[in-house]
């Protein structure tokens, strides 16, 4: 049992199913491994709340007296801290806004009903707002080099699952949030479709777009749990869910004006060496024109759309200025003045860009894109917090806006011996394509 379990693929979802499925182990093994794993790989600034020993103890002993054939019996997960979970604290990254769950948000309540078990909430950027995973106290870092960011504002969910402490996690994706931190950590970040699954239950950044991204190492973990989720949600929805070979692919990719790395060469050339690779399999690669994803992305935070975060939080944050991250603070306050003339403008520009997006993707089995141009050092980012996190949010921003489904998987390893991800991103309702070209 130990050796099965100890080795660095020892939580991975398929290998845990079939370790299950034939006796190997039981949960309470996987259990006291990843209680293991947790005390030696990771710090409270991933965590902001593990469940007591006792009780993840306690939750493997009850899962072994149920069907193990469950589609994620005794699969170790953990919940970014803005979703609520009953009985557990939750803070959204600001301890001043503390309170205790007295819910369990529907998502979270069907991963438990299908076996998993959940060992705690994650670190994460205060409001979910930020790309970059510093903006809380303490803040997560980078896996392969403390000196750099995360990427946020899932920075402590991404983090957990790149040093190998539980098998799959949640996050929140308003911007970016579900794909930055799987780029800077190496693993991949799903974002579905928004509202294909249910985002109740959660502290909201921009309820309208808002969805709940999974984290996982491989795109075949993310893949199973999403299906799972979408199996047991009573959703009446059918996903297109055929994928052509690469050989036979087409895919975009943003043109020469639209294609940015802020002076990051190392970047650049992974990039430019995954095209080589993806054209030497067969994949034709053609440039088109980004204005519109570009222009969409910079209305999350330049535009109406802010005012739907300060709704949401912006009455906290007037009255308690001083618990608040200032850069926080400075971004969400400005809805505060945003106008309902703004409002419906910039809804109605949203639409038309996201016709000429939708219109553009037709040609295309997907769009291909570095899912960052760059990243940073920690210092950097707190030295020039909002220049440089519209930067690392440049592919990402327009996502859930111009309603795409997205999938971040690990590209390359830089030479500097860091991380570059690259993102396949589709139309509404593309998921289980992009997912499926992904794996490939």
């Amino acid at each position: 049992m130990g050796a099965s379990l100890t080795s660095e693929n020892g939580l991975d979802l398929f290998h845990l199913r079939g370790g299950y499925s034939s006796g190997r182990f039981v949960p309470r093994q996987v259990a006291e491994e990843v209680l293991r794993r947790i005390a030696e790989r990771s710090s409270h600034a991933e965590w902001v709340c593990l469940i007591p020993e006792a009780d993840i103890l306690a939750r493997a002993n009850y899962l072994a007296t149920l069907d193990p054939g469950l589609p994620l019996y005794g699969i170790p997960f953990s919940v970014k801290d803005n979703i609520h979970v009953e009985g557990l604290p939750l803070t959204a990254g600001c301890p001043d806004y503390r309170t205790l769950s007295t819910t369990t948000s529907p998502i979270v309540q069907q991963l438990l009903d299908m076996g998993a078990m959940l060992i705690g909430k994650n670190t994460m950027d205060q409001f979910a707002t930020g790309v970059v995973g510093v903006r809380s106290d303490p803040h997560p870092v980078s896996p392969f080099n403390p000196g750099y960011i995360p990427g946020g504002s899932s920075s402590g969910s991404g983090v957990v699952v790149s040093t190998g402490c539980v098998t799959f996690s949640l996050g929140s994706d308003t911007g970016g949030s579900g794909r930055l931190p799987a780029a800077m950590c190496n693993i991949v970040g799903f974002k579905p479709t928004p509202h294909l699954l249910s985002s109740e239950g959660m502290v909201y950044a921009n309820r309208s777009i808002d969805c709940i991204p999974v984290f996982a190492r491989t795109v075949a973990e993310a893949d199973w749990v999403f299906r799972q989720l979408m199996d047991h949600s009573g959703a009446a929805c059918v996903l297109a869910d055929s994928a052509p070979d690469l050989k036979d692919c087409v895919m975009a990719i943003p043109d020469a004006e639209g294609l940015k790395f802020f002076g990051d060469s190392l970047a650049e050339a992974c990039f430019r060496n995954l095209l080589k690779t993806l054209e030497h399999h067969g994949v034709r690669i053609k440039p088109i024109d980004f204005s519109a994803f570009a222009e969409a992305g910079a209305m999350l935070f330049d535009g109406a759309f802010i005012s739907e975060r300060y709704d949401s939080v912006g009455g906290f944050i007037k009255q308690h200025s001083d618990s608040v991250n200032d850069v926080v603070a400075q971004s969400i306050l400005k809805g505060e003045a945003v106008s309902s003339h703004q409002i419906w403008t910039d809804l109605a520009r949203l639409n038309l860009l996201k016709a000429r997006v939708h219109q553009q993707l037709s040609a295309f089995d997907c769009l291909l894109m570095p899912t960052a141009g760059t990243l940073y050092r920690c210092d950097q980012v707190k030295f020039d917090p909002l220049a440089l996190n519209r930067n690392m949010a440049y592919y990402a921003n327009f996502g859930n806006l111009l309603a795409l489904a997205v999938v971040s998987v690990p590209g390359a390893i830089r030479t500097d011996g860091l991380p570059f991800g690259i993102s396949f991103a589709g139309p509404g309702h593309s998921d289980y394509r992009m997912l499926s070209l992904a794996k490939q």
